[in-house]
């Protein structure tokens, strides 16, 4: 099919694409952490002083990523839903899965990888819906804070 006058050649690897897609997936709802919840709970619990971890760190991380697009008291109706189906044996309370999340560093080691892209959106995705009313009576004391991050 000729473009402008000249022709076109496709030259995409649809099947490379695809796979990365797969992966994505799979990263999204990734359940491995249901296969190791005892073994990991023993080892974050030995030596531990105080109430013990109900939760491996495994399970945390995958709240985290799905707190991108629910609330906490959405993560916990996913919790309840995984009990259900019995992939976990147990879950928290929202106040639970805050603390721990909240107080979660995150990790990232790149450096087994060749090149590492990063980018967020400016854009304002609204993760919670905590301050409305305060929001929509006195106005956003932030709405003149913007950070835009992207590195490539």
């Amino acid at each position: 099919m000729p473009r402008w006058g000249k022709p076109y050649r496709d030259r995409r690897n649809w099947k490379e694409y695809n796979e990365e897609l797969v992966i994505r997936g799979k990263f999204f709802f990734d359940l491995d952490f249901a296969d190791q919840w005892d073994s990991e709970l023993n080892a974050m619990n030995k030596g531990k002083r105080g109430s013990p971890y109900l939760f491996p760190e495994s399970f945390m991380q995958f709240m985290m990523i799905w707190h991108q697009y629910l609330d906490y008291r959405g993560l916990e109706g996913m919790t309840r839903s995984l009990v259900n189906l019995g992939i976990i044996p147990y879950y928290g309370d929202y106040t639970t899965i805050w603390y721990r999340i909240h107080h979660m560093m995150p990790d990232l080691d790149i450096s087994g990888m060749q090149y590492a892209e990063l980018g967020t959106d400016g854009t304002g995705l609204k993760t919670n819906n905590a301050g409305s009313y305060r929001i929509t009576k006195y106005g956003d004391p932030d709405a003149r804070r913007e950070s835009i991050l992207s590195l490539s």
